[in-house]
């Protein structure tokens, strides 16, 4: 009886589909390790930044320009107020001693208006949607924040970053992490895991250093 021919997958075949199943698996693992990074960077950026959120009594043109005026005359307050200031926690702990004396302010540059609007200042954790400011962008996540509402508080709100000082004046104040400043001001000192990863597999694939 003839013996049939056997038939064997070629070795190049079984060959490729472990490679491909393995590329997948460290694609997978860098990919998780990435956003993982990603991740504690966030929410790095959320614990490091103190931010600043002035609420409008309405968003009538008067009232706007009244929350404008506060503004003004708050951050001209921050740098007596932050001087000296190295942390995010001796940030908040300058700017919780003068809320007197914030909300002083705001009363004041609202009556020299002409406005009998009220005046609430506080320290509080918040969420925040991400934001871009045109030089930055913050993440979305919960931050510390100096609120202050006028009247009715109804009105368009006006955001910034008091630690690090990045709305006061032409400052050029940065977080202290590489990592961070990567992804709040969009620059890319620090490459990704799975970037680096990528780059590593390619060279043992092809014998390169």
């Amino acid at each position: 009886m003839e013996r049939l021919p056997s038939f064997r997958r070629p070795p190049i075949r079984r060959t490729a589909l472990e490679l491909g199943v393995a590329l997948g698996l460290v694609l997978t693992l860098l990919l998780t390790i990435f956003l993982w990074r990603c991740e504690q960077t966030r929410a790095k950026v959320c614990a490091d930044t103190l931010r600043l959120h002035i609420l409008a009594n309405s968003d009538s043109a008067r009232d706007q320009g009244l929350k404008l005026q506060v503004r003004n005359a708050v951050l001209e307050l921050m740098p007596d107020i932050l001087q000296g200031v190295s942390t995010k926690q001796q940030a908040e702990a300058a700017v919780a001693a003068a809320l007197p004396r914030l909300k002083q302010t705001a009363e004041h540059a609202l009556r020299a208006a002409g406005s009998s609007q009220t005046v609430q200042v506080r320290l509080e954790q918040a969420d925040f949607s991400a934001r871009n400011y045109g030089d930055f962008r913050l993440p979305a996540g919960e931050y510390t924040a100096l609120r202050i509402e006028l009247g009715d508080a109804a009105g368009h709100n006006w955001f910034c970053v008091l630690y690090p000082e990045l709305c006061i004046g032409s400052s050029e104040a940065r977080y202290d992490t590489a990592a961070e400043n990567a992804l709040v001001f969009g620059r890319f000192e620090v490459r990704s895991a799975l970037w680096d990863g990528l780059q590593r597999l390619a060279r043992r694939v092809t014998g390169g250093h």
